[in-house]
């Protein structure tokens, strides 16, 4: 067999394709906006305090809104809730572009707007992704969506920043969040192309989790590895690039090195995807998380352009590893667990409000320690969410 030859069992079918087409426009809109709305509040406030309460309301409001709309979404179907889903981001980003510089008296109805969005888009997403892919093939779908999604979020904060840089004030700002909304008006178009799956199983089974659990103690490890792995994903969602911002104040310099950081993730992703095997599980995530704990370290010597970048550039490589192949794991589970795939939407559920728990408690953490751009507090902050990722290797089933 050639190298870039696929076994018929791997390779994925016409709605897996379809499925990342969408996902890839719906995330390119997202990646033209998500860095800058942080840094638009921060060019506003000049706050991490506002910024991290901007997070842990959006992410809070995810998990919440999350386990309210588990029962909707079986009923109504997912499909249905991820045209929702699609729709209320391109409703926040609208609301971004009519209240302009005057968002940040709103801030938090802005978050908890996000917040809803972002659960309903993603809770129909990954039950998608287990829709259209099998165990065979599920590694390369997910290492393609990694790929994709690098793609996305490679060339949209770079013509983002682009763009704002060559703008007066924060008009920029408002001409980036316009392009967004084009593209999630597009993702709601394109999502009409996707094929729901027919099933007479409507009836929500979330209150059966303490008898699964207590059948299959080792599912109850899996989702306290999601709440385990969420810790630094909160934080770094908004701090490296107001961090790269202070040390280098242009947006088109941050756009550009997040380019940089997205290739390596694409150059991971894509080898993950050709790659990738369940059966080293343990060994990915463990190297994976010592990876990551390692791009911390350089920020102890000192917090400038060059330890960031040395950061964010290790930290970018070995982050896929960890989500495909936790994903990937996660996902056996509905083959071993009661009901199967007819708790598929619980399980996508669980795995929603517990790993939005974990990046909420990682943004808290840091606002409690790390309250402003300091030398000392940042990497030990950092490296403390870090170190817990050693963790979840020792709670996969063997």
């Amino acid at each position: 067999m050639s190298f870039f030859q696929i076994r018929k069992e791997k390779r994925l079918s016409k709605q897996a394709v379809l499925t990342l087409v969408n996902h890839t426009i719906f995330q390119f809109g997202n990646s033209l906006s998500l860095i800058f709305i942080n840094l638009y509040l921060w060019r506003l406030t000049e706050s991490l305090m506002v910024n991290g309460l901007f997070n842990v309301t959006a992410i809070m409001a995810q998990a919440v809104t999350t386990l309210l709309i588990g029962r909707l979404a079986k009923r109504k179907g997912h499909l249905v809730m991820y045209r929702y889903g699609i729709f209320l981001t391109a409703a926040f980003y609208l609301c971004v572009i009519a209240t302009r510089e005057s968002m940040v008296e709103y801030f938090v109805w802005f978050a908890l707007i996000r917040g809803m969005a972002q659960s309903t888009y993603w809770l129909s997403y990954f039950t998608l992704a287990h829709e259209v892919s099998n165990n065979e093939n599920r590694h390369r779908y997910l290492g393609w969506n990694q790929a994709l999604m690098g793609v996305a979020n490679l060339i949209g904060p770079a013509v983002a920043g682009y763009v704002i840089s060559f703008q007066d004030g924060l008009l920029g700002y408002t001409i980036v969040f316009t392009f967004a909304f084009v593209m999630f008006i597009l993702a709601t178009i394109g999502s009409f192309q996707l094929n729901k799956e027919e099933s007479h199983h409507t009836q929500y089974y979330m209150k059966l989790l303490p008898l699964i659990l207590k059948r299959e103690k080792r599912f109850g490890y899996a989702l306290v590895g999601w709440f385990l792995l969420g810790f630094p994903q909160g934080i770094m969602m908004y701090v490296p690039p107001i961090l790269l911002f202070v040390i280098f104040p242009n947006e088109s310099f941050i756009g550009t090195t997040n380019a940089l950081f997205l290739s390596l993730s694409i150059l991971a992703s894509y080898v993950i995807a050709r790659f990738g095997r369940l059966d080293q599980t343990r060994t990915y995530l463990f190297v994976s998380a010592a990876g990551m704990l390692l791009s911390a370290s350089f920020l102890f010597w000192e917090i400038s352009i060059w330890t960031v970048l040395l950061f964010m550039s290790i930290y970018s490589l070995f982050r896929p590893l960890q989500a495909n192949t936790y994903g990937v794991y996660y996902f056996t589970w509905l083959d071993r667990i009661p009901l199967k795939t007819h708790f598929r939407v619980e399980t996508v559920v669980l795995r929603e409000a517990i790993i939005n728990g974990g990046r909420g408690l990682g943004v808290v953490i840091f606002m409690l320690f790390a309250s402003d751009i300091n030398p000392t507090t940042v990497p030990l902050v950092l490296s403390f969410v870090l170190v817990l990722q050693l963790g979840v290797p020792y709670l996969i089933k063997k």
